[in-house]
């Protein structure tokens, strides 16, 4: 008869354990912007990089998450546009320089995938890279 009881207290200890294990459905999800605008100080703020592998990882500073969408951030002599998925940099980045040239980039699961193009200040094409996964495949100089 003890030994019953006992298992019945153990029963419902572990049956409580179980229900108390689930997910709290009082509390409020957090939402994380899908864009971030700033400049190179707030940027630092807002965020951290984690490495992985031959890529890196956009963590947001508020949630402590990888950060999905869209940032562009400005400093004294450039401005840049990126798309992140995850974290990491994942379809066109731009990158304008004070002076008027520019580059374009193309990144997919955080490594350059696809044409980097050099532009002059005239918006004349100089340079072409061609990337396969993070590797560089071809160049194409303007002439």
């Amino acid at each position: 008869m003890k030994n019953k009881n006992l298992k019945i207290v153990e029963l419902i200890c572990l049956s409580l354990m179980m229900c108390s294990c689930g997910e709290d459905t009082n509390e409020e999800k957090q939402e994380i912007p899908k864009e971030w605008k700033g400049d190179e100080m707030e940027f630092k703020k807002s965020f951290s990089i984690r490495s992985e592998g031959n890529a890196s990882i956009l963590i947001s500073a508020k949630s402590t998450l990888p950060f999905d969408g869209k940032i562009e951030r400005n400093n004294t002599i450039s401005s840049t546009s990126q798309n992140f998925s995850r974290g990491k940099l994942n379809g066109v980045s731009i990158k304008k320089s004070k002076d008027g040239s520019w580059v374009k980039a193309h990144y997919k699961n955080g490594v350059l995938n696809g044409e980097m193009i050099f532009y002059s200040k005239k918006g004349q094409v100089r340079t072409i890279l061609n990337y396969e996964n993070g590797i560089i495949k071809k160049r194409k100089k303007s002439d």
